[in-house]
């Protein structure tokens, strides 16, 4: 069962006390395991992920699947066996599981324990991306564009930073509106009172002005406390943006972004030319934030008037559910 305690932020968020990753296991959000293209019909590949390590399986009917790493029998990691059919055969004895985690065949027995599973994460596929999500059911949608369909856009996936910090931590940019100015220099226009702010999503509308780009018109969807989705225009262009944050056993966040634009507006040399310009600006953020994110004690120590957003975030962050599935 889910833990729902209140957290305090971390004092040190890069340790293993950090506020994504307590006693109650780490927060219920949909985190992208891998690339959609990286897994092949037929293939399984391992993860490090949350407290552990997992796997992904894409059986030969083409449905990805993310399940715990290690084989019921001793503990093998899964990753070095083999896809069979739709299933994963263990490198070391054998042992197959199917893609709902339940054993399907041992070699050396016609019997097959009723324990003899390993826990599948619910798993969805979108955006380029396989996303698993950190319970036994879901508590919300993976995340998406406001007002877009996957259909509709040329996409762009890729991975996009390495961090020695909890996922939430580099989100608190999201609705850190001193921070975006002050490092980035972005001109905010946002009324913190007018973000909406849910159990599980926050939105909010926003404009700013990019000191290279200009003007952008977005509105943006923080899902979870390790995604945050801008769907905006650049001087009439729709630029989408796209990313999101996997914890890793050591502390660590594995970050990934996507990049997209709708295909019914311009050429494919102007769609090309956004998509560019939609990853060079994510980039950049990137690029600013990062030696501050690698040496960071993250803690709301002393927050003013202008940190009236952030500290919103804060509070949704402290009351989000966590979980330990696979140790349940």
């Amino acid at each position: 069962m889910a833990s729902t305690t209140a957290l305090r932020p971390p004092r040190k968020a890069h340790t293993a006390k950090a506020q994504g990753k307590s006693s109650g296991g780490f927060h219920q959000s949909w985190y992208a395991i891998a690339r959609s293209d990286e897994v092949g019909a037929g293939s399984v590949i391992g993860r490090d992920f949350l407290e552990g390590r997992a796997i992904v399986l894409r059986g030969e009917n083409g449905q990805a699947s993310v399940m715990n790493a290690y084989c019921r029998h001793l503990g093998a990691d899964l990753s070095l066996g083999k896809g069979i059919g739709n299933d994963v055969q263990c490198a070391f004895h054998h042992w197959q599981y199917g893609a709902d985690g339940v054993c399907t065949k041992i070699p050396a027995s016609e019997k097959i324990p009723k324990a003899a599973r390993i826990f599948k994460f619910p798993t969805v596929e979108k955006w380029g991306l396989i996303w698993a999500f950190n319970g036994i059911k879901p508590l919300f949608d993976v995340p998406e564009f406001v007002g877009y369909d996957e259909a509709d856009l040329d996409i762009r996936t890729a991975e996009a930073f390495d961090l020695p910090v909890e996922p939430w931590v580099p989100f608190t940019n999201s609705m850190d509106f001193q921070h975006l100015r002050v490092l980035h220099g972005l001109k905010i226009e946002c009324d913190p009172d007018a973000i909406e702010v849910g159990d599980y999503r926050i939105q909010y509308d926003v404009r700013f002005e990019d000191p290279n780009y200009g003007v952008f018109d977005q509105r943006i969807r923080v899902t979870g406390t390790n995604t945050i989705a801008l769907a905006g225009r650049l001087s009439g262009m729709g630029i989408l943006s796209m990313a999101t944050g996997t914890p890793t056993p050591d502390g660590r966040t594995h970050g990934w972004s996507v990049t997209a634009t709708p295909k019914n507006e311009g050429t494919d040399i102007e769609r090309q030319s956004r998509l560019e310009i939609g990853e060079a600006f994510f980039r950049r953020l990137i690029q600013e934030d990062e030696p501050i994110m690698k040496t960071i004690h993250f803690h709301d120590g002393l927050l003013i008037d202008a940190d009236r957003a952030l500290a919103r975030f804060l509070q949704y962050v402290r009351r989000f559910p966590t979980a330990r599935p696979v140790a349940e």
